[in-house]
């Protein structure tokens, strides 16, 4: 057991906190030779294939002696800051600030970039297009509520791909002027908020009528436009203080592991990184079996699918696109012989993206 003292203790943290920024200087000069280097063979600046290898590296140096849950973000910090420095690029995302969408994108760039809010995800996706910014973060799927229809109807009208993903733990709290749930009236929140704390809601505020918003965001912004205690929201903690609304009960989720997968769109397409997800499209001939054939050769080849989705295809009646989830990268391994192999049996076969797993832990 040391016997430092207090004062021992701390001029030691001092000297470590002092090593520690003379490294962050030398590692953060090196961002102006990555960025030459890329210039050189034209290499996107943010490579998530890259990222991942840096956070598995850091991983594997670690052990156990530090919980990643607690590294990783700060090595995600300075990995944005050392982009920041190699060169500056716009992040766009759907909501506002403060919507769990803008914690994604924070999450996954860190707190320093220019980040721009949009009111839908169609128009993240048309922003990218136009070169407004250079990668957008949008929801895709929710573990309790599916996938997010609006961005899978922007992934086939525009020609982008999807560069990596962010998973984020979803927490709703109840954020209003009242003092007590009999006050509330009216909840304004998104609708898959509102399907994500109905249960709770039914059960302590049975009376309040719920007005849907296009974002958890905007339910909390039109409450704290019209600070009557009648009005209340669906949101995240964190705009509390974006829009100086008072939280009266934290997490009303009805479900404990409750998480959202978000997507980074962009024209650019990720490197294989070792541990690889890829979603695809495709229309089937509307004959018998269509289906089960062109999922058989996920099976022949040995390759998991994570999900399977249709949409209506806008352009004819009662025809549906289809939208597979599954393990590897489309430009190596098994997934390359799957994707030739089910070419010919499908119509509109499109890669929308291949990108490293987020492998959080929570």
């Amino acid at each position: 057991m040391s016997n430092k003292t207090l004062e021992e203790v701390r001029k030691k943290i001092n000297e470590l906190d002092s090593d520690i920024i003379e490294l962050l200087v030398e590692r953060l000069a090196l961002s102006a030779d990555v960025a030459r280097a890329k210039s050189l063979d034209n290499s996107p600046l943010y490579r998530p294939d890259r990222e991942q290898q840096i956070f598995e590296r850091i991983s594997t140096i670690n052990g156990s002696r530090i919980p990643d849950r607690f590294l990783i973000p700060v090595y995600r910090e300075l990995i944005g800051a050392s982009l920041n420095m190699q060169g500056q690029f716009r992040v766009g995302y759907f909501g506002d600030p403060g919507s769990f969408t803008h914690a994604a994108a924070i999450k996954k760039f860190g707190g320093s970039y220019d980040f721009r809010p949009y009111k839908t995800s169609e128009r993240v996706f048309d922003a990218v297009q136009k070169n407004e910014i250079r990668y957008g973060v949008v929801p895709i799927e929710n573990s309790t509520e599916g996938m997010v229809n609006s961005t899978l109807d922007s992934l086939l009208a525009f020609d982008l791909n999807i560069y990596s993903e962010v998973l984020l733990p979803i927490e709703q709290s109840l954020l209003t002027f009242a003092n007590d749930v009999a006050e509330i009236k009216k909840i304004y929140t998104h609708p898959h908020a509102y399907a994500q704390v109905k249960k709770w809601v039914e059960a302590n505020i049975p009376h309040a009528e719920y007005i849907p918003t296009g974002s958890t965001s905007a339910g909390v912004r039109t409450v704290s436009d019209n600070p009557n205690p009648e009005n209340a929201a669906v949101g995240p903690f964190s705009a509390s203080t974006v829009y100086n609304v008072p939280v009266l009960r934290k997490n009303i989720t009805d479900y404990n592991r409750n998480f959202t997968r978000f997507i980074i769109i962009s024209f650019e397409k990720a490197l294989p990184s070792g541990k690889d997800k890829t979603i695809i499209s495709f229309t089937l001939p509307d004959t018998a079996g269509a289906l089960y054939d062109a999922l058989e050769p996920f099976k022949r080849y040995g390759i998991n699918m994570t999900s399977i989705e249709s949409r209506p295809q806008k352009s004819g009646i009662w025809s549906y696109v289809f939208f597979v989830d599954f393990d590897g990268h489309s430009d190596s391994g098994p997934s390359l012989s799957v994707l030739s192999d089910l070419r010919p049996k499908v119509s509109n076969l499109r890669v929308l993206g291949s990108y490293p797993v987020d492998k959080s832990e929570f």
